[in-house]
Order: structure tokens, then sequence, then C-alpha cells
């Protein structure tokens, strides 16, 4: 069987994940009104008060699991990025006068991180295809959601988001692009291509649970 150049893999993988996300309407609402629209944007920073320090926790038990150097070498630097994340959006909800530590994770979310935990012995490829290229690549896009929309009620935040989060987020998801340049063979790709279903799934209950219990007024 003939395998596809690997980066015609990548392209059609992440054109995949992109026509997966649309019209799934699991992000912020730009039509809703700008208090409602603040109020999201403040419950998606708190959520990610959470992810950032659940992100740092789950790079750390991925990396002994990676035996591949020239992709375990890049999994640290990220591990970096997402605890300063971590710091940047409590100072930021501080100086808005929130208690990032009072905020308690919806269990789906919870629920997400310690199966991505618990995926540490899979197969370096398909834990890169979930977090790194399904699940970084969708934050992108979010983050892009989120900073236009804070433009006109919050664009401090905006800005930490667009100068400090997603150039970091985009590297990360890059880390993801290069490894699934790896799928060398047909079975490979498979893997791969089901685990970025796989995660796209997973993200997808949580963001509806998340906006069943909490976004009543959008």
């Amino acid at each position: 069987m003939d395998v596809p150049d690997t980066r015609d893999f990548v392209r059609a993988l992440a054109a995949d994940n992109a026509a997966f996300w649309t019209d799934r309407g699991v992000r912020l609402d730009a039509a809703a009104a700008p208090a409602v629209r603040l109020e999201q944007i403040r419950y998606r920073m708190r959520q990610g008060v959470y992810n950032e320090l659940r992100s740092v926790e789950l790079i750390a038990a991925w990396i002994p699991w990676v035996p591949e150097r020239e992709i375990r070498e890049l999994l640290p630097g990220q591990l970096d990025d997402e605890h300063r994340h971590y710091q940047l959006l409590r100072g930021r909800l501080r100086e808005l006068g929130e208690d990032p530590d009072a905020y308690r994770p919806l269990p789906e979310w919870a629920a997400l991180f310690d199966w991505l935990i618990a995926c540490r012995t899979r197969p370096t490829l398909e834990k890169l295809a979930m977090f790194q290229f399904a699940g970084e690549t969708q934050s992108c896009d979010g983050f892009e959601t989120l900073i236009a929309l804070a433009s006109d009620v919050d664009p401090i935040t905006g800005e930490l988001y667009r100068s400090q989060i997603l150039p970091d987020e985009r590297r990360h998801a890059g880390i993801g692009r290069r490894a699934l340049l790896l799928c060398d063979s047909p079975a490979a790709q498979a893997r791969a291509r089901a685990a970025c279903h796989e995660m796209n799934e997973r993200i997808s209950a949580a963001y509806h649970a998340h906006r069943a219990r909490v976004d009543t007024r959008a």
C-alpha cells in the first residue's frame, strides 16, 4: 500500500480536525450581549487556571514514557510554558478582584485530564496526536475567538492571551505536527487519526457539559 507524504497526511488531519469543530457551538458567543461575553471570558479564565496546572501535571507524567529523544527534549519547554500560563491567569484574575483558588472545576474537565494522564503508556504518536496536535490546535482556535470577543469588554485580558499565551500554544501544536510527520506507515497514520478523533470527542463532551452547567444565560 502506498503511504501518502507525511506532510500531506498532517495537512489532511488538520483539515479533518477543523471540520470536526465546524458549527459545534462550543466556544464563546459572538452574538451575546457584552455582559454575557464578559462572564463567559471570566469563566474561561478560571477554567484556564485549572487546565494549565493540570497540563503541567500531564506533561510531567508523560515525559518518562516518551522514549523518542527528539520529541522528549521538546516537552520540558512546554511544561514550563504551561506553568507560566497558570501564573499569568492567576495574576490577572487577582487584578480583577477574583480569587483564582476559589474555582472548583467541573467534573468533566477533571475526568478529561485524569484520562489523559492515564494515557501516558500509550505510544508517543498517539499521545501527541491527542494533546499537542488535536488538543492544542483546538485551544489555539478557542483563544483566537476569546481574543476577538474580549476586544471591547476586556482588552487587557485579550492582550494577555494574544501576546503571552497564544504564541506558546501555537508552538505546542507544532510539537504535535512534528511528531505526526513521523507517521510513515498506513497503520501509524490510522492510529494517529483515531487518537485525534478520540480527543476531539472527549473535548466536545466536556465543552457541552460546560455550556449546559455554566452558560445558562448565553
